[in-house]
């Protein structure tokens, strides 16, 4: 009877202390879910208590910490939330969102090598989901330590592993429009563009690829495009008139050094010895550069339909023209007489 006694009291006491346990499990994931709204509503003083009081509650519970470390990341508290997530490490050290969101702390602390650890761990985890996020702030500490080459590197890594994480594209089209890389900028926002993400942001950077470029055509169409937008900002509705005023000027200057050629020409011979043709001017004004360090400095640009042609001399006549090609082709120079106005 004792003994059956026991059991039952055994028993009680065991279901007492699931329900409790189970009780306190039910406490404190309300407690991180309201904490965590309170995060993404940007109240962080709310957040930061509802997650402490969860972390009381389940002080071995990473994904608590995790989050108790962003948050106080939000509020610039860098010594709690590196606090907060090496509990969330000690509690479970193979934590790569913990080792992930140490190393971006680190980066706004300054501390870069000690990010590029963190990060580097956690995208050596070959089950970790957001590694693009990874690859994104290992670029940024790369930008910061002035590596430009593994600063795009790491977002192109960030944009290949998630194509449609924006944020990076969006950072990885100006970088090329920084480099002067005008058509890895244009391939990248108009492949945003045909995957929907129409935003005033990537039109009005489209806008300056076309303007550095020279395609004033397709540049004002895509200011266009920002003008028309209810949802452009003020800052970005004055970016696009300024460039707008900026590509009216350059047209205008265009046409004056047109009407100023075709009266310079009539006084010059009409034969011309064309080198090469290309789809765009970014690539004419590179061979041009190449030929003016060989020596050559008669040289000119010319567009019809699109194609842009390099154009070498002005020749009275096409015998003159044929005696200067031959002597080109002495130089590994090669191209054929065409007619110019």
């Amino acid at each position: 009877m004792r003994k059956l006694l026991s059991l039952l009291l055994a028993g009680l006491l065991i279901s007492c202390s699931a329900k409790q346990e189970q009780s306190k499990q039910e406490e404190w994931r309300y407690l991180y879910d309201l904490g965590m709204s309170a995060y993404y509503a940007k109240n962080y003083s709310e957040a930061i208590a509802r997650l402490y009081k969860a972390a009381k509650l389940a002080p071995q519970e990473p994904t608590i910490w995790n989050a108790l470390g962003i948050t106080y990341m939000e509020v610039e508290e860098y010594s709690k939330a590196e606090e907060a997530f090496k509990k969330a490490l000690e509690s479970n050290p193979n934590n790569s969102e913990a080792k992930m969101n140490l190393g971006i702390l680190y980066l706004k602390m300054g501390d870069h090598q000690r990010a590029v650890n963190f990060l580097q761990e956690a995208l050596s985890d070959e089950t970790f989901d957001k590694k693009h996020i990874a690859f994104y702030y290992m670029a940024k500490v790369y930008k910061e330590t002035g590596d430009r080459e593994k600063y795009i590197e790491y977002l192109k890594k960030a944009t290949a592993y998630n194509p449609l994480f924006i944020e990076a594209q969006l950072e990885l089209g100006s970088a090329y429009l920084d480099d002067k890389r005008y058509e890895e900028a244009e391939r990248l926002f108009k492949t945003l563009i045909s995957n929907n993400f129409k935003t005033s942001e990537i039109y009005l950077n489209l806008a300056r690829v076309y303007y550095e470029t020279g395609d004033y055509e397709k540049a004002k169409e895509s200011v266009k495009l920002v003008l028309e937008d209810k949802q452009a900002s003020n800052l970005q509705r004055t970016q696009a008139y300024e460039l707008l005023s900026r590509i009216l000027v350059e047209e205008q200057r265009k046409s004056l050094r047109r009407n100023f050629v075709r009266i310079k020409r009539k006084h010059e011979g009409k034969f011309g010895i064309q080198i090469a043709a290309f789809s765009t001017h970014q690539r004419a004004e590179t061979l041009v550069e190449e030929l003016k360090a060989k020596g050559l400095k008669e040289l000119e640009i010319l567009e019809s339909s699109g194609i842009y042609k390099v154009i070498y001399g002005r020749f009275p006549d096409r015998e003159t023209a044929q005696k200067e090609l031959e002597r080109l082709r002495k130089h590994q120079i090669y191209g054929f007489i065409v007619e110019v106005e």
